[in-house]
């Protein structure tokens, strides 16, 4: 993936690993990146057949804020938030066989979808990597043809958006990443370090990059990238969410925002607490209600 590879190298980006927890299928992986918090395994047994999530999560919050959603791919985010989306095409992971067609079927609304005005959120969920894994293992030769495709995706992408950045002086946000990894066997749903670790990117021009600023990716969870995206884009963190905002895509704002994102992610931690363990009693310090106003980035 050589862009891919450049823009974790020497691009305006911060790239860590994300630590999955059990159980490694999309369903409860899903939940965890949209609330935060850590689905059971009862997921397992809903994975192919998902209720709608009631949890408080990032979409929700973000359609309560006026932002105009559309997705593209697995079906699963379309049975989990049946009523949040603007726009939506839902593609079938039965077929594990089909690693071609369900991510064509993804794609081909990209060039369309990229030159409107008209959304604040886009969500694509690719499966064609997962189901060659699945048929073939992770080191059949269809995988690098795969991930070359993805990398021209991510590039197309990347690219209109920074071309849309040139007319609205407005910093977007890219994230690229897993929702679990993948066996030596090729499969998921265990708890090999091959299928709990994920790849997680975050691309924007906001991430200025000097030259020879070498940022090793971090270990993280999963759960953070909840919190990050609700104060990126100036929303709740949602109520369970048990993650911790990523420090390293704030840095480069003035310390008094930096204070106020850590603050904000503490006080709703400490509520967190307050309402699950008995024996916790916070500090002193009173805990506003407030949040992020203004979006400072568009998702």
């Amino acid at each position: 993936m050589p862009y891919t590879t450049y823009l974790v190298e020497k691009g305006a980006s911060h790239s860590f690993v994300a630590e999955a927890k059990l159980p490694t299928v999309t369903m409860p992986r899903i939940k965890a990146l949209m609330t935060g918090s850590l689905p059971g395994f009862i997921d397992v047994v809903r994975n192919l057949n998902s209720p709608a999530l009631v949890e408080d999560n990032v979409i929700t919050q973000a359609k309560a804020a006026g932002k105009r959603i559309i997705f593209y791919g697995d079906e699963t985010w379309v049975k989990l938030f049946p009523k949040h989306f603007v726009e939506y095409d839902g593609t079938t992971s039965f077929f594990v066989s089909d690693y071609t067609e369900v991510d064509d079927n993804v794609t081909r609304h990209l060039d369309k979808v990229l030159k409107r005005g008209d959304w604040d959120v886009l969500i694509l969920h690719y499966l064609g990597l997962d189901h060659i894994g699945h048929v073939s293992g992770p080191n059949s030769p269809l995988i690098g043809h795969k991930l070359r495709e993805m990398d021209s995706v991510l590039m197309k992408i990347h690219t209109s958006l920074l071309s849309e950045e040139r007319e609205t002086l407005v910093p977007n946000l890219l994230v690229l990443c897993g929702d679990h990894g993948m066996s030596e066997a090729g499969g998921h749903g265990a708890s090999s370090m091959e299928e709990l670790n994920t790849a997680l990117i975050l691309i924007s021009s906001a991430f200025e990059r000097k030259p020879g600023d070498i940022r090793r990716p971090k270990h993280v969870q999963q759960t953070d990238l909840a919190a990050t995206l609700a104060i990126g884009l100036g929303l709740p963190i949602p109520g369970n969410s048990v993650g911790s905002l990523l420090f390293p895509t704030v840095e480069g704002r003035p310390v008094r925002e930096q204070l106020r994102f850590l603050h904000l992610n503490a006080v709703q931690l400490s509520k967190l607490l307050q309402e699950n363990v008995p024996s916790y009693t916070k500090g002193s310090s009173a805990a506003p209600t407030e949040h992020p106003t203004g979006s400072e980035q568009q998702g």
